[in-house]
């Protein structure tokens, strides 16, 4: 068997190198990819978080709501009752 000759050599390290390249090429662009998913994954992350904080607010706002209306209703219903029992004990 005879050595390759160091045009034979230098043509498959050139096609070694080539393919090496692509292969390379390749990863970056996949990595590129997922970086920019991730990067889109992050943005979407902090805006549910400010969503969230936003109607966490608004719950806590409805929550205060619901108990000034529920505390006005029982005030209401206490004067009802008291004008009622003193109709009863006039007549």
């Amino acid at each position: 068997m005879t050595p390759p000759s160091t045009g034979e050599s230098f043509t498959t390290a050139i096609e070694r190198l080539d393919r090496a390249l692509n292969r390379l090429d390749t990863s970056v662009r996949s990595l590129s990819g997922r970086l920019r998913s991730s990067a889109q994954i992050q943005a979407d992350s902090q805006k549910l978080a400010g969503d969230l904080d936003r109607a966490t607010a608004r719950a806590d706002k409805l929550d205060q709501a619901t108990d000034l209306v529920s505390k006005r209703i029982e005030d209401a219903m206490t004067s009802v009752r008291s004008v009622l029992e003193e109709g009863e004990s006039r007549g």
